[in-house]
């Protein structure tokens, strides 16, 4: 799966926000405030977002379009991580948290709440 943009994300972030199907007018309403896009832009993301499939249109009325995702924010993020570790041969989840603890991109915080959610969790799907 392609990882979606920058902008692409902020616009998903608000539809997953949602809950609910949603119009290019209800984006446009729900944009940060740093960010200022005009009705044509939204439309385009909102369009390549359907073209890749992350977004389907539910329901048109007239010129409307009712759009909803196609998964979670948490099925996109496993995906991504998902083809990134297959793309870049990392294919081990050890080796993906070694590389970002020694790339400073994990912190020894994060690798305690792995580990404790692992010893609750994570040992019970053997």
């Amino acid at each position: 799966m392609q990882k979606i943009t920058e902008s692409e994300m902020i616009i998903m972030d608000i539809i997953w926000d949602a809950g609910k199907q949603v119009t290019s007018a209800f984006v446009l309403g729900n944009l940060p405030e740093n960010v200022r896009w005009k009705t044509t832009t939204v439309t385009t993301f909102l369009s390549r977002l359907t073209g890749r499939g992350i977004l389907t249109i539910t329901e048109k009325k007239g010129r409307t379009n009712y759009y909803l995702p196609t998964m979670t924010k948490e099925e996109y993020s496993l995906r991504v991580t998902r083809d990134a570790m297959l793309g870049t041969g990392i294919g081990s989840i050890k080796s993906l948290i070694a590389s970002l603890y020694k790339s400073n991109d994990i912190s020894k915080k994060n690798l305690s709440g792995l580990k404790e959610w692992l010893s609750e969790e994570g040992y019970k799907k053997e």
